[in-house]
C-alpha cells in the first residue's frame, strides 16, 4: 500500500501479513455489499485522525483549556487573540507565554486599585 502525495511521489505503507489480509476481507466485505464507498470514507476519515496525530506538537490544535484560558487572557486585558493562535499549538504557546503573567498579576490587584 502507498500513500500518494502528488502524481510523482508517494510514501509506502508497511502492512504486515495479517493486516494486509485482513484488509483483503474487508474490502471483499464491502464489495459484496455494495459499501465500497462507505469503506473508504471511514478509512479516510481513520488516516485523517491518524496523520494530525503525527504533525509536530506546534501543528497540532490547541487543547481546549488552552483555548479557553487565553480567551479569558483576551478579554480581561483587552488584547487580540491571534487566529494562528486558535489554529496552532505553537502560536498558542507563544500567545500564553506573552500574556499569561500580565493576566496572573492583573488578576491579583483588587478592583479599586486598577486605575
Amino acid at each position: 500500500m502507498q500513500l500518494m502525495l502528488d502524481d510523482e511521489s508517494g510514501i509506502p505503507i508497511p502492512m504486515d501479513d495479517f493486516v494486509r489480509e485482513a484488509w483483503a476481507v474487508q474490502f471483499g466485505r464491502a464489495a459484496a455489499n455494495q459499501a465500497v464507498e462507505q469503506l473508504c470514507e471511514r478509512l479516510a476519515e481513520c488516516f485523517a485522525s491518524s496523520l494530525a496525530e503525527c504533525l509536530d506538537a506546534d501543528l497540532q490544535l490547541p487543547t481546549e483549556a488552552q483555548v479557553r484560558y487565553a480567551t479569558d487572557i483576551s478579554r480581561h486585558l483587552g488584547v487580540s487573540l491571534p487566529a494562528e493562535a486558535l489554529r496552532f499549538r505553537g502560536a498558542m504557546y507563544d500567545f500564553l507565554d506573552r500574556f499569561a503573567e500580565s493576566h496572573r498579576l492583573r488578576r491579583r490587584v483588587p478592583r479599586e486599585d486598577i486605575t
